[in-house]
């Protein structure tokens, strides 16, 4: 996390609604870890950036329950793999329900509402923009998007997807994407987040995007930022698919594709709480591009095997010394695994790691991890992270 701000914003919604959700969580944020590595910059500034993706925040009850019992900070969740994240110019999460307990109290499952101490979690430990685009978007109505944009804005953590209001947008003091800049240049990188559905709730104030239903407003979107110099990639990031499938939907390859032939540098999914696969595809300008369909949970209370394994995604892009945005360059992942240990006071600790460090990795994770992803693109040592963050 080299990034320090970002413009703008609008939230990312999508889809989550799944008999799994079995809780929540939230709350305080404590000092980082030190890193396990340090690295020397190789290039100068600006010329590469490296991004990192993980998928869903989903704080079920269980987790708040830990929080409020220990007081641990809810990084602690992901500490053993902080300087992963850390490591990268710029991280990504989805948020996957309101930050507004001030109407009706922190609940889990089926209507999320999180405290307010996951912000700062997030912000102060590795995350530098989150979506609010996704199918628990709604769950505190109209009132709950609005302030859960205003915790973001408190605490300085981008966010794409939702907005506070409609009117803004039409009076150019709110987008719905949100901007990242790029050290060391005048660029940003341009992040863009919409949903497939919201559970059922009605968005009566059109604060939230929709991938599907707003698809010809999303392609207007790509095609005004793709005009601009100042904008090195353009990122998508979809709450969509079928939770639970590892298959992919036709009506998904297709918005998919057709997304990255209008511009889009990358397209990064989420919602199915599995990992689906990543699939490279070269636009009819003959640009290189993907589509990560979906990088499964990042914490969550989920408890079955393919809902605890997921991947940190890493994208490499590179100047090409035009006006032209940055070159896809190189795409790596780190397979991970949480861990979930039942302790003497029946509270339960989790911890994400490496799927290196693993103890006990089952048979089918590992299945999972060769049928969907493969190992061409894998990351599979701390060595190796090394190497590739240092190229």
């Amino acid at each position: 996390m080299r990034l320090i701000y970002a413009i703008t914003a609008a939230s990312f919604l999508f889809s989550c609604q799944s008999t799994h959700h079995a809780d929540d969580l939230a709350r305080k944020p404590q000092t980082a870890p030190k890193a396990v590595f340090a690295t020397e910059p190789m290039i100068k500034a600006g010329q590469e950036i490296t991004l990192a993706f993980v998928g869903d925040v989903i704080l079920h009850e269980r987790l708040r329950n830990r929080e409020e019992k220990h007081n641990e900070g809810y990084q602690t969740i992901w500490s053993n793999i902080q300087t992963y994240l850390d490591q990268a110019d710029t991280t990504y999460a989805n948020l996957e329900g309101p930050v507004a307990p001030e109407y009706g109290g922190v609940t889990g499952f089926p209507m999320f509402n999180y405290p307010e101490e996951i912000i700062p979690a997030l912000k102060e430990n590795g995350f530098d923009i989150v979506s609010t685009a996704n199918n628990h978007a709604l769950d505190r109505q109209a009132k709950g998007i609005k302030k859960t944009i205003e915790n973001l804005n408190k605490y300085n953590l981008a966010h794409t997807g939702t907005v506070i209001s409609a009117t803004n947008i039409e009076q150019g003091t709110e987008t719905w994407w949100a901007l990242t800049p790029v050290a060391g240049t005048s660029k940003s990188v341009a992040w863009l987040a919409c949903t497939e559905m919201t559970n059922g709730n009605p968005d009566k104030e059109n604060q939230v995007l929709y991938c599907f239903k707003d698809r010809e407003k999303i392609k207007t979107f790509i095609q005004k930022l793709k005009s601009r110099s100042d904008i090195a990639a353009i990122i998508l990031t979809p709450h969509w698919g079928e939770e639970e499938k590892f298959e992919i939907e036709p009506h998904v390859k297709t918005w998919g594709r057709m997304m990255l032939d209008e511009g889009a540098s990358a397209i990064v999914g989420s919602h199915p709480h599995v990992v689906r696969k990543i699939e490279e595809y070269t636009t009819k300008d003959q640009r290189r591009t993907l589509v990560a369909y979906s990088l499964g949970n990042f914490v969550s209370n989920q408890p079955w095997t393919p809902n605890k394994l997921a991947m940190l995604l890493y994208l490499k892009f590179k100047d090409n010394q035009d006006q032209k945005p940055y070159e896809l360059k190189d795409i790596k992942y780190i397979g991970l695994w949480t861990t979930r240990t039942i302790e003497k006071d029946t509270t339960a600790k989790y911890r994400i790691n490496a799927v290196w460090d693993a103890k006990k990795l089952p048979v089918e994770a590992e299945k999972i991890l060769k049928e969907q992803l493969g190992n061409d693109l894998r990351i599979k040592s701390e060595a190796e992270t090394k190497k590739f963050l240092n190229k």
